[in-house]
């Protein structure tokens, strides 16, 4: 059930990313896969679930046996368990952030967002955008909860830090090396 549950909300979190995919040339399976590989530890994705969008659909290129669901979009590789999923369905569907604490590996970096707006597409400085390296994120209520962290537009993303402060989704940007 959460497997379904997990990939239905990666098909809403994709579908936005799916345009700008589709544009470009897409990886073959096999390179999408070792792409995904490096999204969190082998541990995690030996046993996750993979999946990719295609078009108007998702497409499951590796069942997995844990709760974990790796994909990639907007071309970077992340992971999240199913607390996380539904906290992004959430996000991308603009409604009632959840109150479960859900994870979110992203070892491969990523390409940047705004730190203030959760829907802003495009590079401002207006919207503090912020690139952070290797991270994990901490999703949810308890994120909410967690004080001592800055909670300024312009963090350093080397350090930890609040995204999207004062907003339904703010969550917890970990930096690892």
């Amino acid at each position: 059930m959460r497997i379904v549950f997990a990939v239905a909300c990666a098909a809403t979190i994709l579908s936005v990313a799916a345009s700008a995919e589709q544009t470009a040339t897409a990886p073959s399976d096999q390179d999408y896969l070792k792409r995904v590989m490096k999204a969190a530890p082998p541990q995690i994705v030996a046993q996750a679930t993979v999946v990719r969008m295609n078009e108007s659909s998702m497409q499951t290129l590796k069942k997995g046996t844990n709760e974990w669901t790796c994909m990639e979009a907007n071309g970077v590789p992340m992971c999240m368990d199913p607390n996380a999923m539904e906290w992004a369905n959430a996000w991308q569907t603009h409604g009632p952030a959840t109150d479960k604490t859900g994870f979110i590996y992203m070892l491969a970096g990523d390409t940047g967002a705004s730190n203030t707006d959760p829907y802003a597409t495009k590079k401002s400085a207006a919207n503090h955008w912020i690139e952070t390296g290797s991270h994990v994120m901490i999703v949810g209520a308890a994120a909410k909860g967690m004080k001592g962290y800055p909670r300024t537009a312009d963090a350093d993303p080397t350090k930890p830090y609040v995204m999207w402060p004062d907003t339904p989704y703010e969550h917890l940007m970990l930096p690892v090396k």
